[in-house]
C-alpha cells in the first residue's frame, strides 16, 4: 500500500448527494426545509442543470437509451434529464421564484437554462431564449397548461428587464485587472455574459408591452407552486405535472412586482417621469398587498419580492416622498398653470394655516399684476373675479390668524367699486366653510363682518347679500345694527369735550421733566442739549444731570477733570457731549460726534472762562478727542484719505509732541492712534523720535527706520534689530502660562489692527513670517515673504517664545489686510503658506489658486514667474496629494521649471475615492506627451479600454506633436495651464 497517496475522508451522515434526489424525489422536501440545507438550493439547482444540458447531440438521440425518452414529441429531453429539469423548477417554486436570490447566486448561463426549461414544460414543447422579435406566444402541446406558460413568460419578461438593470449596475462596479499580478478580479458577468445580454435590448419594447397586457388582463393570474411540479419516477410511465394546482394571487400583488421591475428599468434608461409613475402604482399596490395579507395566517407573499426599504429607496430616487403634496407646493403649481385651482387651494388653507401669510400677499399682488397685464388666457370678467376672490380669501385667513389688519377698511377703500362683489364673495366662502370653522373662528369672522358692514354705506346691496348667505351673521342681527346706528349719537360736554385736559401743576411737572430727560438723552446737536439742560437746571438739585443716562462715559482722565470743575452748567454740558460724541462714533456718525466736541471746544474759549486754567485744559482735552475720532474714521474709511491731509498730518504730530511736554498730555490710546495714522500715511521722520513709555509709539519708530533702511540699502541685505526686539518681547512666555498674552503683546495686537498701508503691513508680516520659521523650525514648513532679509536668523533660547500665539497674531492680521487689499499677491501666497504649515491643506490650496488667478487677471494672461514658480507649484502639488486629488498633483508636476516625472507617475498610479479627481476630465489640460503616453500605458494594464481610447485621442493632438516648435508647445502649455487653472476655480474657491 503506499502510504504517501492521500486518504479519503467519509461524507457526513447528513450530506445528501445529487443522484439520491433523482433516485427518491421525497427526500427534496426534507432537504430544502432544513435551516441550513447543504447543499444549498441554488447549489443543487445548479447541479441538475449542468448534468442535464441545454441540447442532446443526436448520437445520444439515438442511442438505446432514446426508448426511454419522453413519449410526448414535444419535449425531445431523455427521461433523466426531464426528471433533473423537473426536480431544477421545484425548488425555485420552492423559492417562491425570488428573481433576486437566482440572480445573486445563480450563474447567467444556468438562469437562461432554468427559464427556458420552465417556459418548455409548461408549453409541452421546446422553447429556445431569447424568443423571436416576432411577438408571437409558443404553441401549447397536448401536455401544456395556457395560464402556466402566461405564468412563466411573466417571469421570463420581468428577468428581461433585471438583466438589462444588473448587467449595467455590475459594468460600473467592477473592478480592472491588477496591475501587479495582471490577473483579472472575479465579476459576475463574464463577456460572453455581457454579450448574450447586449442581444435582449431589442426585446426590451416586447417584454414592457407584455407585462403592460398581463397586468392589464382581467383573467386572474395563477403561479406554479412546489406541488405544480411533479417528479418522475422510474417504474411509472408518462408522469403528468399537476398545473391545476397553481394559486390564484391578487392583481395587486401581480402589479406591485411588475411596476417595481419597471421602474428599475426607467431608472436604468434614465426615464424619470416613467420611473416616477410606476414606483407610485407600485407603492400603492404594495400597501393594498399588505392590508391582504394582514387578513391571512402566512404573512409571506406568494409572488411579489419587493422590499419596502429598497422601495421607499427607489421612491427617493424618482423625486417622490410618499407624502402628500403640501398646500404650498400645489399653490406654486397653480400659480405655473395661470391660477388654476388657485381658489380651492386657497379654501383649503383658510383651515389647514399652512401657507405662510407672506406667501399668500404675494400671490395677491401677483394676480393684480396679472389681470392689469389683461392677459389673454381668460376673459377680463373672469380674471376681475379671480382677483376679488384672492383678495376676500386672503381677508379671511388675516381675520382667522387674529390679524384684523383689514378692520379698517384697507381692502374694501382699494376695491371700494366693487366693495359690495368683495362683501359677497367673503360671506361666500365663509359659508361654505362654515362647518369647518371651530368656534373660535366662528366668532372671529362674526366680530370682523360686524365690524365691516357697520362702516359701509351701501344699505341695499348688503341686504341683498345678507339675505343670501346667513350662516356667519344673519338677515336678524344686521337689522339689529341698524338699529342701533340710527340712534342719535351721545352727547358730551364739559371735560369730556376737551382737547387738552388739566391736571395738577405737581402731575404737569414731573411729567415735563420726563419729556425733557428724554429730549436730552435723543438729541444729537449741541443746541438742543444746551436748550434742556437750561429746561432742566434746579429740576433736581441733589444728583448732576449727566447722570441721568448711565450709558454716557468719557475717559477717565477728562472725568476726573469735570469733577474737579465747579458744578453748573459747563461742567453737565461737557460730559454730556462727549459722551454723546463717543455713542456717535460707535454708530459711525463721525461728523455728527465731532461737530459736538467742536461745540465744546469753542464755549471753552468764552471770555468770562478764559482764566479758568481748568476750562483751559478741558478744551485741549477735547481737542484731542475730535483728533481721536478723526483717525477712526480715517482708518474705518480707508482708502479714503482725509479732506486736508496736510493740516491732519500737522495735528498729529502737535499731539505726539504734546505727549513730552509739561502741557495737557494726550492719553495713551490717541498717541497710539496718532503713530499709526502717521505710517499709514507714510510720514517716517516724524516717528524716528518716539516717547519711550508707549511700546507702540516705539515699534511705530522702528518700522518707519526699518523702511528707511529698505531705502537706503537698495537691494542690499541690512539687518534691523529694533521692531525685532520689541515684537520679540509680545510672545514671551508669562510665568506661570504658557497660553494667554502679556499687557504689551496685547497692546501690540490692537496696534496691528490700525494698520492700513500695504508696506507698512508688509514689515510686519515679513517679521512675523521670520520669527514663526525659526520657532517652527521645519524648513519644509517655512513662510514666504516679502522683506525678509530685514530680520535676524536666529533667537536666543526659541523654548520661551509662545508659537500659538505668534500664529494667532500673523492670522488676525493677514485676514485684516486681505479685507483692504484682497488683491495683493504676496499676502494671499503667504496666507496660503500659514494655512498649509498648519496642515489645512484645502484653505491652503483655494489661496493659492486665489493667488494664480488674481495674478492672471482672472485667466486672461498666461502664468509666468514671479506669480508661479516651484516653490508654490510643490506646495500646491503636496495640498492636492493629501486631498486625495492624484490626478490635480500629477498636472501640476508639467508646472515645474524641470517636470517631475517620477512624482508625477506616482501619483497618477494611486488609488483615490475623490469625486473631485476624475482623470478623464483632466486629459485636456496635460501637454506633456510623457505623461500622456504612461497613463494610456496604464490604463492598458487597469483593463480601462474606454479611458485608454479618450487618452490616445489628446495624445494624437497636433499641437503636442514633439516635432512642434518652441511656439507652437508653448502656446499648446500655456492654453492647457489656463484651462487646469479655471477647473481648480470652480472647485476651490465657488
Amino acid at each position: 500500500m503506499d502510504i504517501l497517496r492521500p486518504k479519503t475522508f467519509p461524507l457526513s451522515e447528513e450530506t445528501i448527494l445529487w443522484f439520491e434526489f433523482l433516485l427518491k424525489p421525497n427526500l427534496l422536501t426534507k432537504h430544502l426545509t432544513k435551516v441550513s440545507p447543504d447543499p444549498s438550493a441554488t447549489e443543487l439547482i445548479t447541479q441538475f442543470l449542468s448534468i442535464a444540458p441545454e441540447n442532446q447531440n443526436q448520437n445520444e438521440l439515438n442511442s438505446p437509451e432514446a426508448d426511454s425518452m419522453n413519449k410526448n414529441e414535444g419535449l425531445k429531453y431523455s427521461k433523466k434529464q426531464l426528471a433533473l429539469k423537473i426536480l431544477a423548477l421545484k425548488i425555485a417554486a420552492f423559492m417562491r421564484w425570488d428573481l433576486d436570490v437566482l440572480e445573486k447566486e445563480l450563474p447567467l448561463q444556468r438562469q437562461v437554462q432554468l427559464l427556458s426549461d420552465l417556459c418548455s414544460v409548461t408549453a409541452g414543447k421546446a422553447v429556445n431564449l431569447p424568443l423571436s422579435l416576432v411577438h408571437e406566444c409558443p404553441i401549447i402541446g397536448p401536455e401544456g397548461s395556457k395560464h402556466s406558460l402566461n405564468f412563466a413568460l411573466t417571469l421570463y419578461h420581468r428577468w428581461v428587464l433585471r438583466a438589462q438593470v444588473i448587467r449595467g449596475s455590475a459594468a460600473k462596479s467592477m473592478k480592472p485587472f491588477n496591475v501587479v499580478t495582471g490577473v483579472p478580479d472575479t465579476s459576475p458577468y463574464t463577456m460572453r455574459d455581457d454579450s448574450f445580454i447586449n442581444s435582449l435590448e431589442p426585446f426590451t419594447n416586447i417584454s414592457i408591452d407584455f407585462l403592460s397586457q398581463v397586468i392589464a388582463d382581467p383573467e386572474p393570474f395563477r403561479i406554479l407552486t412546489y406541488d405544480s411540479f411533479v417528479a418522475l419516477d422510474a417504474h411509472v410511465e408518462g408522469v403528468q405535472q399537476r398545473f391545476d394546482t397553481a394559486v390564484v394571487i391578487s392583481k395587486e400583488e401581480l402589479k406591485a412586482q411588475i411596476h417595481y421591475d419597471l421602474c428599475l428599468l426607467y431608472l436604468y434608461v434614465q426615464k424619470y417621469e416613467l420611473a416616477k409613475q410606476n414606483i407610485l402604482l407600485s407603492k400603492e399596490n404594495y400597501e393594498l398587498l399588505k392590508i391582504e395579507y394582514s387578513k391571512k395566517s402566512s404573512q409571506t407573499f406568494l409572488y411579489c419580492s419587493v422590499d419596502e426599504e429598497q422601495l421607499y429607496g427607489y421612491m427617493l430616487a424618482c423625486g417622490v416622498t410618499g407624502e402628500p403634496i403640501g398646500l404650498l407646493q400645489r399653490l406654486n403649481e397653480s400659480v405655473f398653470n395661470h391660477y388654476s385651482d388657485i381658489v380651492a387651494i386657497l379654501k383649503e388653507d383658510n383651515i389647514a394655516r399652512e401657507i405662510p401669510m407672506t406667501q399668500r400677499k404675494i400671490l395677491e399682488l401677483n394676480v393684480e399684476g396679472f389681470v392689469s397685464m389683461g392677459s389673454p388666457e381668460s376673459h377680463t370678467n373672469d380674471q376681475r373675479e379671480l382677483e376679488l376672490a384672492v383678495v376676500a380669501l386672503n381677508a379671511i385667513r388675516h381675520v382667522l390668524d387674529g390679524d384684523d389688519i383689514l378692520g379698517s377698511n384697507i381692502a374694501f377703500q382699494k376695491y371700494k367699486p366693487q366693495q359690495i362683489k368683495l362683501l359677497e364673495l367673503m360671506l361666500q366662502y365663509g359659508d361654505d366653510q362654515y362647518d369647518d370653522f371651530s368656534l373660535s373662528d366662528r366668532e372671529l369672522l362674526k366680530r370682523y363682518f360686524i365690524q365691516t358692514i357697520g362702516v359701509m354705506s351701501n344699505a341695499n346691496g348688503i341686504e341683498s347679500v345678507l339675505k343670501t348667505y346667513q350662516k356667519i351673521i344673519s338677515y336678524q342681527e344686521y337689522e339689529d345694527l341698524k338699529k342701533q346706528k340710527s340712534k342719535d349719537d351721545v352727547q358730551f360736554s364739559g371735560i369730556g369735550v376737551q382737547a387738552d385736559w388739566t391736571v395738577c401743576e405737581s402731575k404737569m411737572l414731573r411729567l415735563d421733566v420726563g419729556t425733557y430727560e428724554r429730549q436730552l438723552i435723543t438729541c444729537t446737536h449741541a443746541s438742543g442739549v444746551r436748550k434742556m439742560l437750561v429746561k432742566l437746571a434746579g429740576t433736581n438739585p441733589t444728583k448732576p444731570l449727566w447722570s441721568i443716562n448711565p450709558s454716557w462715559s468719557i475717559p477717565l482722565s477728562m472725568k476726573q477733570l469735570l469733577v474737579s470743575l465747579q458744578r453748573g452748567f459747563l461742567q453737565d454740558f461737557a460730559y454730556i457731549l462727549v459722551g454723546k460724541s463717543r455713542e456717535l462714533a460707535a454708530k459711525k456718525d463721525y461728523s455728527a460726534a465731532i461737530a459736538l466736541l467742536t461745540c465744546l471746544k469753542s464755549e471753552t474759549t468764552r471770555p468770562e472762562l478764559a482764566n479758568n486754567p481748568l476750562v483751559l485744559k478741558l478744551g485741549k482735552m477735547a481737542a484731542w478727542e475730535g483728533l481721536l475720532i478723526q483717525i477712526q474714521q480715517v482708518l474705518d474709511e480707508w482708502p479714503k484719505k482725509p479732506t486736508d491731509q496736510v493740516q491732519f498730518i500737522r495735528n498729529c504730530k502737535q499731539c505726539l509732541n504734546a505727549s513730552t511736554s509739561n502741557d495737557v498730555a494726550p492719553r495713551a490710546k490717541i498717541l497710539e492712534h496718532c503713530a499709526a495714522i502717521l505710517l499709514n500715511l507714510n510720514d517716517w521722520n516724524s516717528l524716528l523720535t518716539p516717547d519711550k513709555r508707549y511700546p507702540a509709539l516705539e515699534l511705530s519708530a522702528a518700522i518707519a527706520q526699518a523702511y528707511l533702511d529698505i531705502e537706503k540699502s537698495k537691494g542690499q541685505k541690512k539687518t534691523n534689530r529694533e521692531a525685532w526686539d520689541l515684537i520679540l518681547q509680545m510672545f514671551i512666555n508669562q510665568q506661570g502660562s504658557r497660553r494667554h498674552p502679556s499687557e504689551n503683546s496685547m497692546l501690540l495686537q490692537q496696534f496691528f489692527c490700525k494698520l492700513r498701508d500695504p508696506v507698512v503691513i508688509s514689515i510686519v508680516l515679513s517679521l512675523l513670517s521670520k520669527l514663526h520659521n525659526i520657532l517652527k523650525d521645519e524648513t519644509n514648513l517655512d513662510l514666504n515673504a516679502e522683506y525678509m532679509f530685514l530680520w535676524p536668523t536666529n533667537v536666543n533660547n526659541p523654548a520661551i517664545y509662545n508659537l500659538k500665539i505668534l500664529d494667532e497674531t500673523l492670522n488676525n492680521l493677514l485676514h485684516q489686510s486681505l479685507k483692504y487689499y484682497p488683491n495683493n499677491i504676496p499676502w494671499i501666497k503667504l496666507k496660503g503658506d500659514f494655512e498649509f504649515a498648519n496642515g489645512n491643506f484645502e484653505v491652503a490650496m483655494r489661496y493659492y489658486v486665489t493667488a494664480l488667478v488674481s495674478g492672471s487677471e482672472f485667466c486672461t494672461i498666461h502664468l509666468q514667474r514671479p506669480l508661479i514658480d516651484d516653490f508654490i507649484v510643490r506646495r500646491m502639488i503636496k495640498c492636492s496629494s493629501n486631498l486625495g486629488c492624484f490626478m490635480q498633483a500629477a498636472i501640476l508636476c508639467q508646472f515645474l521649471d524641470e517636470t517631475d516625472y517620477g512624482l508625477a507617475f506616482k501619483s497618477v498610479s494611486e488609488k483615490t475615492s475623490s469625486f473631485s479627481d476624475a482623470m478623464d476630465s483632466y486629459y485636456s489640460c496635460i501637454w506633456d506627451p510623457t505623461l500622456l503616453e504612461f497613463i494610456v500605458n496604464w490604463h492598458f494594464k487597469k483593463g480601462e479600454h474606454k479611458r485608454r481610447l479618450q487618452a490616445i485621442t489628446y495624445l494624437g493632438q497636433l499641437e503636442l506633436n514633439a516635432n512642434n516648435n518652441e511656439e507652437i508647445k508653448r502656446e499648446a502649455a500655456a492654453a492647457r495651464k489656463t484651462r487646469f487653472l479655471r477647473s481648480l476655480a470652480r472647485q476651490y474657491m465657488l
